[in-house]
């Protein structure tokens, strides 16, 4: 889907006729739309766990404890494999950097859910966007929730209609997520945060 099949999806779900004129509900719209976007996507992504990547990490001494860098589209921590599968439980993350507690190595693979690519103004129209349909979706109903309240301020019903849409695809979203993530974590075992 494009940005721009998307922002149409968007205007349908809110009947907003999409014939630009100065100072029309489309007109003003379009001067915010691409940053409502970009929040609903990014927002959508992270909870339905659909940007997973892995990338290689390299540790070195930072004040007596070992760190390194993280991706600049970090969002959320999967694990780390080195030799073993290690959990959320043998790192801090801080800013930027994700440290070790108490595992031993200086390089290791990082699996971490990122956020999509940022949206702004200067975002082709015709610029895929690289995220399943199913997610798409329930980002047009994000967005058109959030514009709801600007355009028809006072239709409450709309609103209601349009968050109702958007929480049950969110929901068969983070549905779909938990059931690929069933991974045991060993609260009494003795490499707690170990999983392999």
């Amino acid at each position: 889907m494009t940005l721009k099949e998307l922002k149409n999806k968007i205007y349908a779900i809110l009947d907003i006729d999409v014939s630009f004129e100065t100072g029309s509900v489309y007109s003003k719209t379009e001067g915010y739309i691409s940053y409502m976007i970009d929040g609903a996507m990014k927002k959508t992504a992270l909870l339905a766990k659909c940007l997973k990547k892995s990338v290689k990490l390299y540790f070195s001494a930072e004040n007596g404890k070992m760190c390194a860098a993280l991706p600049a589209d970090f969002a959320s921590f999967c694990c780390v494999r080195a030799g073993r599968t290690y959990g959320r439980e043998c790192f801090e993350i801080i800013s930027d950097k994700i440290r070790i507690k108490n595992a031993g190595f200086s390089t290791a693979e990082l699996v971490y859910i990122a956020f999509p690519e940022k949206i702004d103004e200067n975002t082709p129209q015709d610029a895929e966007l690289l995220l399943p349909e199913n997610v798409l979706d329930a980002v047009c109903y994000a967005c058109a929730m959030e514009i709801c309240t600007n355009v028809y301020p006072t239709d409450v019903q709309r609103y209601v209609r349009i968050a109702t849409e958007y929480d049950e695809r969110l929901a068969l979203l983070i549905s779909a997520a938990s059931e690929v993530e069933n991974v045991a974590n060993g609260f009494f075992s003795p490499g707690r945060g170990v999983f392999a």
